[in-house]
């Protein structure tokens, strides 16, 4: 799955955080191991070189070698120690002489030697520098200098993990502040899409932002006004039309009155002429409807007994009223639109799909439903969406009757009821069209 912009962006800016404060911790352990070590390093090769001179001028003035170091001043807590004719003397019993690597004592000779050793699981650096007859050895616990390094290493761990998560949040927050102008972007060619054509973006000031607003509004107020100058043209043309239309449909339906008087060509002739009148009559009256339906004409609100209204309009098309089923919502609604959404719902199952097999309607806390289930063949799920675009007809109706503008006008009532119109395949075999209207029920 591929992640989201924004989760992108965070994790790379986590990943360079994460980057740049790891080399940054990794170099300053590096260098502050560095610099500690040989801080000590120096420290204790200094130390034991000035005990090493006490100790060979005591054992010079004769004096014991337990004793001799037992003069030696007490700094931290290293352990001395001298070799005399092979045998081993020390102020201490921390670390026994039989601990001691040989390859030190080897190699002190002649000038001396220092080397880290690990005693016991404790780090010491061991610093042999030979006296008069003997080998003195001094033991500087390194510990504390360890434990100090380990908890500082631990501390640049945490601390680059913390960049990694301040760089997260600073990438994800800079990218949200980037995509929110495209979000709003988004929003406004969605309303636009929805049907709100006066959707415009705001302009923020900013002189890298508001050119792509100025855009976005030009283009907004283009399809605006192309739309609306082709709904004027639709209404003009509809209405320009009308009246030379209703003067022929009278002619015709003069002449269908007399057919029984005219031969029987002519006769059918007249009979074609009417039909194909009433049917252009038909088209006229869709084209104004779906002319006014964006115009300033806002729906009129009022209660309704959606059971009852899907009765009407079955009974008025002549169907039998008990194919209305299920729920028997009170709504709010715009009954004209409602039945225009009902109406044509049904005149499409019986025009073009073999007739009407159920009127169910459903009800939820959010919307009602009024299914339309058909006795056609059912539709295709690749052509259902273009259904509900003006001037399309299904394989079954495209030799029929209709414009193919009846399901047009369902979708456009239907988005401005604040709902909208599906269509799926029918338990019943054929096509189930399924009106959504979140409208408010005013009793249980």
């Amino acid at each position: 799955m591929r992640l989201r912009l924004r989760t992108r962006v965070a994790l790379s800016f986590a990943m360079l955080s994460l980057l740049v404060a790891g080399t940054v911790s990794a170099t300053t352990y590096a260098f502050a191991s560095w610099y500690l070590l040989g801080q000590r390093e120096s420290a204790s090769l200094t130390r034991a070189a000035l005990d090493s001179r006490a100790v060979g001028a005591y054992l010079d003035a004769g004096t014991n070698p337990s004793d001799a170091l037992g003069q030696i001043p007490s700094v931290g807590t290293s352990q001395p120690m001298v070799r005399l004719d092979q045998t081993w003397y020390t102020s201490g019993v921390t670390v026994p002489p039989g601990a001691l690597p040989a390859g030190l004592l080897d190699a002190a000779q002649p000038t001396g030697a220092h080397q880290r050793i690990t005693v016991a699981g404790d780090p010491y650096y061991a610093v042999a520098i030979p006296v008069q007859s003997g080998m003195y050895v001094e033991l500087f616990p390194m510990r504390d200098l360890d434990k100090t390094l380990t908890w500082g290493g631990w501390v640049l761990v945490g601390l680059t993990l913390v960049a990694g998560l301040f760089g997260a949040v600073i990438g994800a927050t800079t990218v949200g502040r980037i995509l929110r102008p495209v979000r709003r972007l988004g929003r406004g060619a969605r309303s636009i899409a929805g049907g709100e054509l006066g959707t415009r973006i705001p302009l923020t000031g900013d002189p890298d932002l508001d050119p792509i607003a100025d855009s976005f509004n030009d283009m907004a107020e283009a399809v605006q006004a192309r739309i609306a100058r082709e709904r004027r043209f639709s209404a003009n043309v509809s209405h320009e039309l009308r009246s030379p239309l209703t003067s022929v449909l009278g002619t015709a339906e003069l002449l269908e009155g007399r057919s029984d008087q005219l031969p029987e060509r002519e006769a059918g002739l007249v009979t074609v002429l009417v039909q194909q009148v009433r049917r252009m009559s038909h088209m006229l009256l869709d084209l104004l409807e779906i002319s006014r339906i964006s115009t300033d004409d806002p729906p009129q609100w009022e209660s309704a007994d959606l059971a009852d209204l899907c009765r009407e309009m079955v009974v008025q098309r002549g169907l039998d009223p008990d194919i209305v089923a299920g729920d028997r919502p009170m709504v709010r609604t715009d009954a004209r639109r409602l039945e225009r959404i009902v109406g044509n719902l049904i005149d499409n199952a019986q025009q073009h799909a073999g007739g009407v097999v159920q009127v169910l309607l459903q009800r939820d806390p959010q919307a009602v439903r009024i299914i339309v289930d058909d006795a056609g063949p059912g539709i295709d799920e690749g052509i259902r969406e273009r259904l509900f675009e003006p001037f399309t007809r299904g394989e079954a109706g495209s030799h029929g009757e209709g414009a193919g503008l009846g399901l047009a006008i369902v979708r456009e009532q239907a988005v401005i009821l604040g709902g909208d119109v599906i269509v799926e395949a029918s338990p019943a075999g054929g096509a189930r069209f399924i009106a959504i209207l979140p409208v408010s029920e005013e009793s249980p």
